[in-house]
């Protein structure tokens, strides 16, 4: 087992500390003993990469309050379900309880306090993540994402001040932004294709709907959420 500051890792998990330096484990990742999983957290080669193993990895770097309480939500949860070599740079969770980090934390964190269903939470390996439904009506929503936190179906924010306004139509009036919603965009599309029994086009948008509440605008809203899901992401090729 890995060490961590004194603390006992997972089976097969490691993190600098009194076991190994960060420079041992570099040595160790060339030598194809171990390979990065997040951050500054490696797991030994032969264990399979899994939903599981990513959420362990992420759940290692949170601190240990955030640990016992902190459920895995939006870009975080969506890596969890789905993998891939685009790691998240932001581990963001979900708390239904206050949390007040501490200036001294090294790694970066992004709390939301929101509550949840217990049908609306999984487990991989004793780690809470919100299930796929939720993770995807979360990224649409904006909770638990590390660019901009606007819900999808709204129009692009006006620009600050001073900043050029889009040069093409439909454009975002920044570039970071446009990325950043292509890119959730394409998380959803992929949480659906990989859950098509779970994510079906009218408990995706009854989801979105109720996490949003009741708003006099809602119904109309709610017209607007279906026609953009089955253009974006049921009605997508590929």
């Amino acid at each position: 087992m890995g060490t961590s500051a004194g603390r006992t890792l997972p089976e097969g998990l490691y993190r600098p500390g009194p076991q190994f330096t960060a420079a041992e484990l570099q040595v160790l990742v060339h030598e194809a003993v171990v390979r990065a999983v997040i951050g500054d957290v490696y797991a030994c080669v032969n264990l399979p990469d899994s939903p599981g193993l990513r959420a362990l990895g992420c759940r290692e770097l949170l601190s240990e309050g955030l640990r016992a309480q902190a459920v895995l939500c939006g870009e975080t949860a969506a890596w969890v379900h789905l993998g891939g070599s685009v790691r998240p740079g932001k581990i963001t969770v979900i708390t239904e309880d206050i949390f007040r980090r501490t200036t001294a934390a090294a790694t970066s964190w992004q709390v939301h306090q929101v509550q949840l269903q217990p049908s609306e939470v999984i487990r991989f390996h004793e780690v809470p993540v919100t299930a796929e439904l939720r993770t995807a009506a979360d990224i649409f929503l904006g909770l638990g994402t590390a660019g901009s936190r606007r819900p999808l179906d709204l129009p692009p924010a006006p620009p600050e001040p001073g900043q050029p306004a889009p040069e093409h139509p439909g454009q975002s009036h920044c570039e970071p932004a446009f990325t950043d919603s292509a890119h959730r965009w394409e998380l959803i599309r992929r949480l659906a294709a990989a859950s098509p029994g779970a994510i079906e086009p009218e408990a995706l948008r009854a989801q979105i709907c109720s996490q949003l509440r009741s708003r006099s605008s809602m119904q109309a809203r709610g017209t607007r959420i279906a026609a953009l899901l089955q253009a974006r992401v049921f009605g997508a090729e590929g």
